[in-house]
């Protein structure tokens, strides 16, 4: 380690030394050497015994499909202890090695996680409609809907319809995602549709008293539309404070 480190021989077997080195766990050294894909692959997946700043700057000096084909097989070979660095060299690369590609790499694996670490590193500089779209998928597998909320609040790239359906289709337990979205694009008929078919009452109550009491005529209209009761249309109308409009 140290005579390579010193740097002070140029002219030698680097195949045979890098299988040596390989052998005696020197890992970092051994694919500064190796030139074959099968060798690097065989090495970089022990990544516990590589510093994670050196293996991000190695994949710097490999080709696109080599990178993939790393991350590919260091995925394969522990998902547990690789996704991590993995994420950190798709996060870095993204430009390089294509988000669509990396993306279906975490996707192949089943790695919500994974794709919702990695897309969350790029997600607020991206203006790709599909990375925020999958971003929101994969922040609702994984439970992290407070972040589903920021990104349907601030988000302005996203597909409003295509994020609309997947919410409904998705059935989280709050509905403070799907609201968001369909208040901030005009989609008030279908989620009072939605949420009242669903038996979600509760949650029109939630958007006209906290999110948006100006809203009120067109929910109202909405329930009109799906036979609701009268009642319940007259005590939605009095628990909302604020002035809404009487023409409406």
């Amino acid at each position: 380690d140290a005579i390579l480190g010193n740097q002070m021989f140029t002219h030698y077997d680097r195949a045979h030394i890098a299988q040596l080195c390989e052998q005696a766990q020197l890992l970092q050294r051994a694919l500064e050497h190796y030139t074959d894909i099968f060798d690097i692959k065989r090495a970089i997946v022990h990544t516990h015994l590589l510093k994670p700043e050196w293996l991000g700057e190695d994949f710097g000096t490999l080709s696109v499909e080599d990178s993939l084909e790393c991350l590919k097989a260091m995925l394969t070979a522990n998902l547990r202890q690789n996704l991590q660095i993995c994420v950190q060299v798709a996060g870095k690369y993204h430009d390089q090695l294509g988000t669509t590609k990396l993306i279906e790499l975490f996707e192949s694996f089943k790695s919500f996680e994974g794709l919702f670490y990695f897309l969350g590193s790029i997600v607020n500089f991206s203006q790709e409609a599909e990375v925020h779209f999958r971003y929101i998928q994969a922040a609702c597998k994984t439970g992290q809907i407070k972040e589903v909320e920021r990104i349907c609040r601030e988000s302005s790239c996203y597909d409003p319809e295509r994020v609309k359906n997947f919410l409904k289709e998705a059935k989280l337990a709050d509905q403070l995602p799907l609201i968001i979205v369909c208040d901030r694009f005009n989609f008030v008929h279908d989620l009072v549709m939605y949420l009242y078919k669903n038996n979600l009452q509760k949650y029109i109550e939630i958007y006209v008293q906290k999110v948006n009491p100006s809203r009120l005529p067109a929910v109202v209209g909405g329930l009109l539309d799906v036979d609701c009761g009268e009642d319940v249309v007259k005590n939605l109308i009095l628990t909302v404070r604020g002035t809404v409009s009487t023409d409406q």
